[in-house]
């Protein structure tokens, strides 16, 4: 079997050098880019299995970046793993919405970065445990409590990102997961301070919001891509979050575009 391969997008000489300290043992190839452009031009003439990448970069900045590869159909289903160093919730949650699988906090531990590596590989069918070179049950062993929750954590939102319009349910959630649906809730009210289901509400609604502002995309099908079948369910969830409407909140975005004298062109209600 092919080994997988990982691209590394990172200006931080210091971060490359520890990931690919931790990575060098592994049987898993590792490519490295040292800005934005350049990893995007390596995703798409690499394809590599998993993508770790840096959030504050110049410009293209790591947000910028994941947003591209998930608009470009050859990489939008590479999984994107964030490094930041900016542990917000807010920060966390809009790189979830532009589409990452994961957030690993700097300074970020070796036991961490291979857990989730390896869930996100194992999820994406490119690892199984007889791959030659990595023991899987070692690894197992060596990793803290704290960072098995934070694997646990990226395998669900990895099957929320997955479940599109479907949702059947934290119980159903937590039974793939191998956890009652108690641990799997207190889990997510530990680190996101909200419930699973508050968690696939704000994500969906955050990448309509996106949408919203960056897309031309017709607003009943942005509500269904986001869960709602009935576009005044969509509308009146969408004013409780942001204050606007969502062809509201579209109309104000461009009219910011159009006039930035007026004030920021960033979006109104933005999670930055």
């Amino acid at each position: 079997m092919q080994r997988p391969a990982i691209l590394i997008i990172e200006d931080q000489m210091l971060s490359v050098a520890l990931l690919l300290r931790y990575l060098q043992r592994q049987a898993i190839e590792v490519v490295v880019a040292l800005d934005g452009t350049d990893g995007l031009q390596k995703a798409q003439t690499g394809r590599p299995d998993i993508i770790l990448l840096d959030v504050f970069m110049p410009e293209p900045d790591g947000y910028e970046v994941c947003r591209q590869l998930k608009n470009n159909p050859d990489t939008a289903d590479i999984p994107v793993i964030f490094l930041s160093a900016n542990v917000s919730l807010q920060h966390k949650l809009k790189g979830f919405a532009v589409g990452a699988v994961d957030y690993i906090c700097k300074p970020f531990s070796s036991a961490e970065v291979l857990a989730r590596v390896f869930v996100h590989l194992k999820n994406s069918h490119k690892l199984t445990n007889a791959e030659p070179g990595i023991d899987d049950q070692v690894l197992q062993d060596q990793i803290p409590e704290q960072d098995r929750e934070s694997q646990l954590i990226a395998t669900a939102i990895a099957f929320l990102q997955e479940c599109g319009s479907e949702w059947d349910g934290t119980q159903s959630l937590a039974h793939k997961l191998g956890v009652n649906e108690k641990k799997l809730t207190a889990l997510f009210r530990k680190q996101f301070d909200m419930t699973v289901s508050e968690y696939l509400l704000n994500q969906r609604l955050e990448g309509a919001r996106w949408k919203l502002a960056n897309s031309g995309t017709q607003v009943q099908i942005i509500a269904k891509e986001s869960g709602y079948f009935n576009a005044s369910d969509f509308s009146r969830a969408f004013r409780h979050r942001y204050g606007l409407g969502p062809r509201q909140y579209r109309q104000a975005c461009v009219g910011n575009a159009a006039h930035p004298a007026m004030g920021s062109s960033r979006p109104p209600h933005s999670a930055t």
